[in-house]
């Protein structure tokens, strides 16, 4: 995964924290790439014991039918811009789309059955096109069609370090029918 589409590990830890403290099991995906699989081990190094007996690892081990054989008992999905989004919007599962520099007019996950030229906004910082989110960060430079702040792989992008986990929660609460205590 390229730096410029990573949400900071932290907040996938915290995250994941507060969908164990609602009883969901989370199932971490992967490719087989070492740089993937790093980010897996980073995530789950930052979650306590208790926490991490909720979080199965499938360490890059599944192929596209198993993925799709996983999302098919998902309550949820939640995911930066991946091939893994675009299925789990496509197979209908309830997701959550975590999207920076780039744009989701181009590059959003198609709802299912969605008829029309465009489901999404080029800015909208929440947008929700049937069972499909795309959660996008603040600032005015956004969707800046770049590879993060310095145009490189690696590159950071402050665009998906500015969305925060609360802000997550608060979509993925709504998605699975609870109340989010928000006004």
């Amino acid at each position: 995964l390229n730096g410029y589409k990573r949400w900071p590990l932290g907040y996938w830890a915290q995250l994941i924290k507060e969908l164990v403290a609602m009883n969901y099991q989370i199932v971490l995906s992967a490719s087989p790439a070492e740089q993937d699989l790093a980010l897996n081990r980073d995530i789950l190094s930052l979650l306590d014991h208790e926490v991490s007996r909720s979080v199965l690892d499938t360490k890059g081990h599944l192929n596209l039918p198993q993925v799709k054989t996983v999302l098919d008992g998902a309550a949820l999905y939640i995911g930066v811009d991946t091939s893994v989004t675009h299925l789990a919007a496509a197979c209908e599962i309830p997701t959550i789309a975590l999207f920076g520099p780039t744009p989701p007019t181009n590059f959003g996950p198609w709802p299912n059955g969605f008829v029309g030229e465009r489901p999404y906004q080029l800015r909208d910082r929440t947008q929700i096109v049937q069972k499909v989110c795309i959660l996008q960060g603040p600032g005015d430079c956004v969707p800046c069609r770049k590879a993060g702040c310095f145009d490189t792989a690696n590159s950071k992008s402050e665009c998906l370090d500015l969305l925060e986990p609360s802000q997550v929660l608060g979509v993925a609460k709504k998605m699975l029918g609870r109340s989010t205590g928000l006004s």
